[in-house]
């Protein structure tokens, strides 16, 4: 369907030019070799990554990539094909960064309104709901499937046919659209000097694409049913917030990043009266890609039920990435390098002399952590997972699971957590980022990467999991009181 979508669209382009914009020093295949030195030399999880058992698959994978880098000029496409070597890790810690460097680019697709309306009915555009016309407030266009021979990496385009910003004319690309698993999508925005801003889509009914980071775009052609307003679990599942359904708590929280710790512990301590009276709780961390393990702390005295015991961590310590702990580590404490090596010599020491090797600073597997404050209330806690709770989301899964109280609901975590502490390091072209610390010792008998962490109840991704861990836990309570 999609090909022939493409193909339809020629009969009402009248011209396409398009300008990519490009750092002139700029190699691809050279910056292709120095990731990969980089990621071999320094990337923590590198030795259980690629080991005997799989090497000749990488080495392959590594070779089919640089024979794509060699063809490629554009800014934007090689930092693709860089991405499309990482995707060998499976490792969603590591990352390709534009070096301070704008990608941009500049494409015209001669359409009018009228055109497009009179293609749409003619070629059944109705068959693909992302077809239309879309608002936002500054700026209205026609997503349209992307030209038949276009080069660029990409399945729809958005095209300006009206502009409350005077820089932005008729016929000028606002956005690509990439298709991923259901209705999402990967995007590409040309902010408003036309650089290129990479981000997530999600067609949401018929007449709604929410862009993260970049609001929300609204169908205005053709007419479809309006949304159903939204309740507040609805409305407000991007932020931070504490709702009841029926008188249940339901504790959202979207990631571990956008707020501080006090913001959380401001909220939990404005329903902590009611929280306690509860049978259960709900905490959703469905989305949620980590950030600041110490933001979740304010939560672990409702959730927890005693101890827990939590893995030592480790090191990898290339040369790079030796020299930048100690950096990190000397500026934390206000120090230069010279004088941490005197103030924490036995620390500075043991960098030094375990260079090139797995480092663990601690004897044993693990420790154990108590919470300074423990609270008996509520008696249950439901925890919302799916394949996208990562990093601390997963941290505070790890943590949380070891409590009598808690019982997750939903899909495998993402399994991103083995490594951490992600280090970056210029390329040139591109800044590579990778991580350079060890969750636990045993990550090689025990990963949790790239499995992710599973439920204690599984509900399929289809199923809505707020209305069944609630029906559940009804269920599960009432039990344990007859017994």
């Amino acid at each position: 369907m999609k090909a022939t979508l493409k193909a339809l669209l020629t009969v009402f382009l009248f011209k396409v030019s398009i300008i990519s914009l490009q750092a002139q020093d700029c190699n691809c295949t050279d910056a292709f070799d120095a990731t990969v030195d980089t990621y071999e030399k320094n990337y923590s999880l590198f030795i259980y990554k690629v080991t005997d058992k799989n090497r000749d698959l990488y080495n392959a994978h590594k070779r089919v990539v640089q024979n794509k880098a060699g063809q490629v000029s554009d800014l934007s496409d090689c930092k693709a094909v860089l991405e499309q070597y990482l995707s060998f890790f499976r490792d969603g810690h590591t990352y390709i960064l534009n070096s301070g460097k704008k990608t941009f680019h500049d494409e015209k697709i001669k359409i009018s309104e009228k055109q497009f309306k009179k293609a749409y009915r003619k070629n059944n555009y109705g068959l693909n709901q992302i077809f239309g016309i879309w608002d936002n407030g500054s700026y209205t266009v026609a997503i349209v499937p992307s030209p038949s021979g276009s080069k660029r990496e990409r399945d729809y385009v958005g095209i300006v046919l009206n502009s409350t910003n005077p820089d932005w004319k008729q016929t000028d690309v606002k956005f690509e659209l990439n298709s991923k698993a259901g209705a999402s999508y990967q995007v590409n925005f040309m902010m408003g000097d036309h650089s290129i801003k990479k981000t997530t889509g999600k067609l949401v009914g018929k007449s709604l694409l929410e862009m993260d980071d970049l609001g929300d775009w609204h169908k205005v052609w053709p007419e479809v049913e309006k949304q159903q307003p939204k309740d507040e679990i609805q409305a407000k599942y991007k932020q931070f917030h504490l709702s009841y359904i029926d008188d249940i708590p339901y504790l959202r929280l979207p990631d571990f990043y956008s707020v501080e710790r006090s913001y959380v512990d401001s909220l939990m301590k404005s329903h902590h009266e009611r929280i306690m009276k509860s049978d259960f709780m709900i905490i959703d961390l469905r989305g949620n890609d980590g950030g600041e393990d110490g933001t979740y702390f304010p939560v672990l005295p409702y959730v927890l039920s005693g101890p827990i015991e939590l893995p030592i961590h480790g090191f990898w310590l290339s040369e790079y990435n030796t020299q930048m702990l100690i950096g990190a580590l000397a500026a934390n404490r206000g120090l230069s390098v010279e004088e941490y090596a005197r103030q924490r010599k036995e620390e500075y020491d043991g960098f030094i002399a375990n260079k090139g090797t797995a480092y663990f600073q601690h004897a044993g597997n693990s420790w154990t952590f108590n919470a300074d404050t423990l609270y008996s209330g509520p008696k249950k806690i439901a925890i919302l997972t799916d394949r996208e709770t990562a990093s601390s989301g997963e941290t505070f899964v790890y943590r949380v699971n070891q409590s009598d109280k808690v019982v997750v609901y939903g899909q495998n975590t993402a399994g991103v957590v083995d490594g951490f502490n992600g280090i970056p390091k210029d390329i040139g072209c591109f800044e590579v980022v990778f991580p350079s610390s060890y969750r636990a010792k045993d990550i090689k008998e025990n990963p949790i990467d790239p499995y992710g962490i599973a439920p204690d109840v599984y509900v399929n991704e289809k199923v809505d999991v707020l209305n069944y861990a609630i029906k559940h836990m009804k269920k599960l309570l009432n039990s344990e009181s007859v017994n």
